[in-house]
């Protein structure tokens, strides 16, 4: 469980690292109107590669110390994990389409991969609440998983919306930001109790 829980933490860091690293670049996007998948079309893709695998190492690592941690009772946040993980591990080979252009399948599949993600990572922070609130030893952190998952929720639905309201749309990239912030710390307050 500890071993899991130091490797959640490296990968958390290299993704944050990865992300920083992106938002610092002359990549010439907005983090405030541009989505993050963006990043995986301009020169600098290896950057967000680098971002997108080592997120998948840490849900990887993560599902490995919660089943640890949790056992069997946990099994339905460890395929959510995997499925998140899955997905992060894929989706830089599927690049989005650019703005404006045509759809492709190529395009299209990254969607599915980024909602398979970030549906993945919400519903896991539900679920895993729901298990520590039957009395696990981490069950002090069952409000803290709900209000994470609450975050990423909220963020989800803001995307949502967004397609729809040109104001909003604007803001696209903030609100995303606003879901990777949620995520990164749902994955480290886990991360850090493996190590416990």
């Amino acid at each position: 469980m500890t071993v899991a829980g130091v490797i959640a933490l490296v990968a958390l860091a290299a993704t944050v690292a990865s992300l920083g690293y992106l938002h610092l670049a002359p990549t010439g996007l907005s983090p405030i109107r541009n989505a993050v998948s963006q990043y995986g079309i301009t020169p600098f893709r290896a950057g967000y590669r680098a971002a997108t695998i080592a997120f998948a190492v840490a849900g990887t690592a993560l599902a490995v110390g919660i089943d640890r941690a949790a056992g069997s009772r946990s099994s339905g946040v460890i395929a959510l994990l995997a499925i998140f993980a899955a997905a992060r591990a894929a989706i830089s080979w599927f690049p989005m389409d650019a703005p404006g252009a045509p759809r492709t399948s190529t395009g299209r599949a990254h969607g599915l991969l980024a909602i398979a993600a970030f549906g993945g990572a919400t519903t896991a922070a539900f679920k895993l609440a729901a298990v520590l609130r039957d009395g696990h030893r981490w069950h002090a952190l069952a409000p803290v998983s709900t209000a994470l998952g609450v975050a990423m929720a909220v963020s989800l639905a803001g995307l949502i919306v967004s397609r729809s309201y040109p104001a909003l749309r604007e803001r696209f990239g903030a609100i995303e930001r606003g879901f990777y912030v949620s995520a990164i710390a749902w994955f480290a307050v886990f991360a850090v109790a493996c190590l416990g």
